[in-house]
């Protein structure tokens, strides 16, 4: 279980209504797909679902103008996104920043690198979005890695002191980040998440660019992949940031030079909302 967090008198919100307190405690438990010994083919099943169901809902538009305003006060042309799994939103994301004539590099990164999904965004792209093949620590990247840093439903996979030390990084580094996130520490979503969760997959599959074997057999035979991710759906709400924690975070890593902002934007069409929290050195922090 986490340690108790305490409200922060500066909580502030950009958009939108504020993340509100859960009277449920965050407890850190595990995800299968974040575990070494969980199948590699498995894994990637569950981030590629990840990816088609937040094209489903269209997350990228939601989240479009928010990270673009993000880019233009960093002047940055260049985002290195953080946890990526098969892509998820970000590849959204780059393809409308392009529609709109703003030409952005995006390099997907990962402490398990998903190899072949990110060859195919790649290869999607024309070249855009790469992948990079190394495991990389979200809490000190390689100093090559340079640009707005995303994270995308994946902040919450992190303890309280690793989670610290990813946004400690990009303070140290005065390199802009941004997180977003639709998983909530509310009754509703936590008891909910498991069935919605393996009824997702069920219906989603068909779906996936890379429909292997195992993957189909595992899903509809022998349902294993369906409850691994109703699994990994109730505790990423259980492993969720409040408002008031992530102000306990990121207490100390501010100054007149870097400056942390957050908001809540409701997906159209569904019960989700989008909390985000963003880093902003140089003018951006003003």
């Amino acid at each position: 279980m986490a340690p108790i967090f305490h409200r922060s008198p500066h909580a502030q919100e950009e958009t939108g209504t504020a993340l509100s307190a859960s009277i449920l405690n965050r407890l850190q438990l595990f995800e299968f797909h974040e575990c070494g010994w969980f199948p590699e083919s498995f894994r990637n099943a569950i981030t590629e679902i990840l990816r088609v169901l937040g094209e489903r809902l269209k997350v990228h538009h939601v989240i479009l103008p928010v990270l673009e305003r993000v880019l233009e006060e960093g002047k940055a042309t260049a985002i290195v996104d953080l946890c990526s799994g098969a892509g998820g939103a970000v590849l959204g994301v780059q393809r409308a920043l392009a529609a709109r004539k703003k030409l952005v590099s995006v390099l997907l990164t990962d402490k398990y690198p998903n190899v072949p999904a990110f060859r195919a965004a790649q290869r999607d792209s024309g070249g855009w979005v790469r992948g990079y093949d190394g495991s990389v620590d979200a809490t000190r990247l390689p100093e090559e890695l340079a640009g707005v840093r995303t994270m995308f439903n994946s902040f919450h996979h992190f303890p309280p002191a690793v989670a610290r030390g990813i946004l400690a990084d990009a303070f140290r580094t005065r390199q802009p980040i941004a997180i977003f996130e639709t998983t909530e520490r509310s009754i509703l979503n936590t008891a909910t998440n498991l069935p919605l969760s393996f009824l997702t997959m069920l219906a989603l599959m068909p779906g996936m660019h890379d429909k292997r074997p195992e993957w189909w057999v595992f899903t509809y035979l022998v349902p294993l992949l369906p409850l691994a991710f109703g699994w990994d759906g109730l505790v990423s709400c259980l492993r969720s940031y409040t408002q008031e924690e992530f102000d306990e975070l990121r207490k100390g890593l501010e100054d007149t030079t870097y400056r942390w902002r957050s908001g809540r934007l409701p997906v159209p069409r569904s019960p989700i909302h989008v909390n985000y929290f963003i880093g902003m050195p140089g003018s951006g922090a003003a």
